[in-house]
């Protein structure tokens, strides 16, 4: 079975294609839950009728202390606005239908959000915002 991998990118032009808003790709093995509302690094979830989150597991994580500590615990977050209210649901099945999906066409690149070439798995998308975790 092949890896599959979730993209996002939140800058619209290529100029900015460089920093943190830039591209960046998860294998969609590090997600551990998506849920309704706005997320923090942190794990806190502020309610929102627009926004859901994908928490994952962060990119880089500080591996010189032998203990983990609350900070190291710390998540990265992609936070997706909605253009529908309380639409999350369908968002979640069109997900999870992607990374399920065994279809030999598809190339296991998943293209939730691209702001510099305007695309988007699906139309309900307006926009998405990825948090690093900070803790390296």
């Amino acid at each position: 079975m092949k890896t599959k991998f979730l993209h996002v990118c939140t800058t619209a032009t290529k100029a900015d294609n460089h920093d943190e808003g830039g591209s960046v790709i998860y294998p969609v093995s590090s997600i551990k839950s998506i849920g309704m509302g706005s997320m923090a690094v942190t794990g806190v979830i502020s309610a929102s009728e627009t926004v859901y989150h994908i928490s994952l597991f962060p990119m880089s994580i500080n591996r010189s202390s032998a203990k983990p500590t609350a900070v190291a615990d710390n998540v990265d977050v992609i936070n997706v606005t909605m253009s529908t209210a309380n639409n999350a649901k369908f968002h979640m099945q069109q997900l999870v239908q992607k990374i399920n999906s065994s279809r030999p066409t598809e190339s296991g690149f998943i293209n939730l959000f691209d702001g510099v070439n305007a695309t988007k798995l699906f139309s309900d998308i307006s926009s998405a915002a990825v948090l690093y975790n900070a803790n390296a």
